[in-house]
């Protein structure tokens, strides 16, 4: 699935929803993966963005989670820190890196905009503008051979899920799963 100069990083983030730059990204986790294991971690939690909103719906969620909201404010950083912190992580990875995500319009937009808009470079992003991403529920359906509904972590067989922590929305927990549904999917 990688060129041998490649490097899947799977990402979750945690917002206050649901546009990037008009409302933030409140932590990252990122798992860097090759096919048989995983190679490093990051994970950092972000202030909110000063000139972004909240989405009223989204902190209704979070106001009924109030341990996950504890985890995904506790000990943030201004964004600009942490994108980065981020981005030279990525970079430290000495491969070419593709973002993986689980749904991948979301969590990239968040990222990209972020990218963009703090360190002007996007890694995932090839001289021509070119994305180098992976949709966690699209490869997983082809691989597969299943409908895209179908394509869902709790609806797949336990072989592909073995090894998954449970899904906390806790940035980091969800992007190793993430790391683990995919390298199982790989290895099938």
């Amino acid at each position: 699935m990688l060129d041998n100069n490649q490097v899947h990083v799977i990402v979750d983030i945690e917002t206050d929803r649901p546009v990037a730059g008009l409302h933030s990204m409140l932590s990252i986790g990122a798992v860097a993966s090759i096919q048989d294991r995983e190679m490093g971690e990051f994970y950092q939690k972000l202030l909110p963005i000063k000139e972004a909103g909240q989405d009223t719906g989204t902190m209704e969620w979070w106001s009924k989670h109030p341990e996950a909201w504890q985890e995904v404010t506790a000990d943030a950083h201004p964004a600009d820190e942490v994108i980065k912190g981020f981005y030279a992580w990525v970079a430290s990875l000495g491969a070419t890196p593709v973002f993986v995500a689980s749904p991948i319009v979301f969590d990239y937009s968040f990222v990209h905009w972020c990218l963009h808009h703090f360190i002007g470079n996007n890694p995932f992003e090839d001289y021509s503008g070119v994305q180098r991403t992976l949709d966690l529920a699209s490869f997983t359906a082809g691989k597969l051979n299943i409908p895209l509904s179908r394509a869902r972590r709790s609806q797949l067989a336990n072989k592909y899920k073995e090894g998954m922590p449970q899904h906390s929305h806790k940035a980091i927990d969800d992007a190793r799963g993430y790391g683990v549904l995919l390298r199982n999917i790989l290895n099938s």
